[in-house]
Parts: C-alpha cells; sequence; structure tokens
C-alpha cells in the first residue's frame, strides 16, 4: 500500500450520516464500513505548487463490508463519495478484516484536463510499498507519477491519465494473451507448432514491454 508523508496527516473520520446528509443515499451504508480522510496533499503539507487542474489531492481509506464483494459495486460507491468532494482523490481500499485490496484512481480525464469527475474508477493492486513520487515540481506531476507508480508503467511527458489508464488496460490484455500462448506452448509437442508459439510468445512481451514505456 501507499504511504505519505506524516506532514499531509488529516486522520479525519467521515461518519456516514454526513455523507448522506450531502447525498450518499442511505443504501450504500451495507458496502461501506468507514470512510477516513487520511491525508491532504497541499503546496503547504507536500512543498508542491498547485496548478489549474490539481490545487490539491485527498487521499482516502476506505474501508469495505462483505457485502461491497464487486468491481462495480465498489465504483459505484467510489464514485457517490468522489462526486461530494472536489479535489482529486486517492482511495486506499482496505478490507472489513484491514487488508488491503488495492488503490484506486479516477484515470478519465474531462475536457483536456488532467482530472475529471466522470464516473470511471479503476482499482490497482499496489504489489508492496509504492514509492511516493520525487523530482516533481507540482501537484498534477505527482498525481500523474503516482498513478503510474501504482501501475507499473514508465511516465510519459505530456501523457494524459487517459492515455496512462489506455496504455495499462492494453498491458493487461496482452497479459491474458501471453498466459494463454504460454498454457499452449506447454501443452504442444509438434516442433513446427511450438516454434510458432514461441515466436508469438516474444512478440506479446516485447508489445507488453512498450505499453509500460511509451504511449505510441
Amino acid at each position: 500500500m501507499i504511504e505519505f508523508p506524516q506532514s499531509a496527516a488529516y486522520g479525519k473520520k467521515i461518519p456516514f450520516v454526513q455523507l448522506k446528509k450531502q447525498g450518499l443515499p442511505a443504501r450504500y451504508s451495507e458496502w461501506m464500513k468507514s470512510l477516513v480522510w487520511a491525508y491532504k496533499l497541499s503546496p503547504a503539507t507536500m512543498n508542491l505548487a498547485a496548478t489549474e487542474s490539481v490545487r490539491e489531492i485527498e487521499v482516502m481509506d476506505l474501508t469495505l463490508k462483505e457485502k461491497c464483494s464487486t468491481l462495480r459495486t465498489l465504483a459505484t460507491l467510489i464514485s457517490a463519495i468522489d462526486r461530494l468532494i472536489p479535489s482529486p482523490i486517492v482511495f486506499r481500499v482496505f478490507d472489513e478484516d484491514g487488508e488491503g485490496r488495492g488503490v484506486a484512481f479516477n484515470l478519465k480525464a474531462s475536457g483536456g484536463a488532467l482530472y475529471g469527475t466522470s464516473d470511471v474508477f479503476r482499482l490497482f493492486r499496489a504489489e508492496g510499498d509504492v514509492a511516493i513520487p520525487s523530482g516533481v515540481i507540482d501537484l498534477e506531476s505527482f498525481f500523474k507519477n503516482l498513478a503510474a507508480s501504482v501501475v507499473g508503467m514508465t511516465v510519459v511527458p505530456d501523457e494524459t491519465l487517459k492515455d496512462l489508464d489506455a496504455r495499462h488496460y492494453r498491458a493487461e490484455s496482452l497479459r491474458a494473451d501471453l498466459a494463454e500462448i504460454e498454457r499452449k506452448l506447454s501443452k504442444e509437442t509438434q516442433l513446427d507448432r511450438k516454434y510458432v508459439l514461441a515466436k508469438e510468445k516474444q512478440r506479446i512481451e516485447q508489445e507488453i514491454k512498450q505499453c509500460q514505456n511509451s504511449k505510441k
């Protein structure tokens, strides 16, 4: 999971009744165990400049109940919470027992801007500890670099989060193809067919590498 600087710690628990007053449907209480406003990433707390698109980043720790068992349900819940808060949000998502489930970002651009409120969130597994981006000068770059780090992609200059999401989605699709090729290769007995499959495996591996490092 991702740990942020203590200088940005906020640690404010948001009661469900408060979210309900702001318009969150009452039935969502069946999905959400707790919501903690864990960090406020701002120029004052991070020593990074604000931009027109990103003036502050909120980090929310969302703990789910057992009934929130599908990605569609989760996307519905966090999209509803997102509409209540105007800043970009990083959701750290936990199961009811406290086990980290992943990190969710809204990776859709709107009107050319970095961040939009289109209800499209992706949940990513953050394998091990994710390093906080360094060498960036503003919160917009921080947000993009953080997203790239979580999904294991190289940051490409002038790339939007929408572009990053498209690259990652393509890479994931290719990994599924690669797994199928490897399954067939392990069972194939004819040498000429094994050769063809091996060449296809090599091609897909190269394309995955390109997806991870370039938006083209």
